[in-house]
C-alpha cells in the first residue's frame, strides 16, 4: 500500500495567501450592499465603486500577465478605462454582478499560482518588461506590491462607503 503525504505549505506562500485573501475578502464585504446604481456613483472627490472593482481587476490580471505569462481576462478597452485615474461616465459599463465576477476570476487565477510558489521562486524576474514601475519584474517585490496596491484602496471603499452612509463593517 503506498500513501502519499502532502508537502507541508510553505510559511512564506501561506503568509501571501493569508493577505491576498484577507483584502480580497475585504473588498468584497465592502461591495456586499451596493446595488448596480449606487456602485456607479461617488461624492467627489471619490470614485465609484465600479471604478475601484475595475482597477484592482486590471492590476491582479497585469500580476498574472507579467509572472504567469497567461492572457489578459480583460479586454484593451477595459484596461484602458479602469487601470488608470481618469474620470468617465460611470454608468456605463459592466453591470456591477459581471464586474464582481471578474474581479473573482483574476484572484482565483493569481492564488492558485502564489499556492505552488516556494522561497526561491520570490527571486525570480518576469521575462516582460513591466510598465511603469521597475519594482513589478521581481516576482516577491510584486506579490508585495500588489498586496499592499489592494489594501490601500480598500481603505478607499471605506471611505466611499461612508461619504455614501454606509457603514464600514470593519
Amino acid at each position: 500500500m503506498t500513501t502519499t503525504i502532502e508537502a507541508p505549505p510553505q510559511a512564506l506562500t501561506t503568509h501571501f495567501l493569508h493577505h491576498f485573501d484577507l483584502a480580497f475578502g475585504m473588498v468584497l464585504e465592502l461591495a456586499e450592499d451596493f446595488d448596480d446604481e449606487t456602485a456607479r456613483i461617488a461624492p467627489a472627490p471619490h470614485k465609484p465603486l465600479v471604478w475601484f472593482l475595475g482597477h484592482l481587476t486590471c492590476a491582479t490580471d497585469y500580476f498574472s500577465t507579467l509572472h504567469q505569462g497567461t492572457e489578459s481576462l480583460v479586454t484593451e478597452e477595459f484596461s484602458r478605462r479602469f487601470a488608470g485615474n481618469d474620470n468617465q461616465d460611470w454608468s456605463i459599463g459592466p453591470s456591477l454582478e459581471e464586474m464582481i465576477d471578474l474581479y473573482k476570476a483574476v484572484h482565483a487565477r493569481m492564488r492558485a499560482f502564489v499556492a505552488g510558489l516556494v522561497p526561491a521562486d520570490l527571486d525570480s524576474e518576469s521575462p516582460m518588461e513591466p510598465f511603469g514601475d521597475d519594482r513589478l519584474k521581481n516576482l516577491g517585490k510584486a506579490l508585495s506590491i500588489i498586496q499592499m496596491h489592494d489594501a490601500y484602496h480598500c481603505g478607499q471603499i471605506g471611505c466611499l462607503r461612508v461619504a455614501l452612509g454606509k457603514h464600514v463593517p470593519f
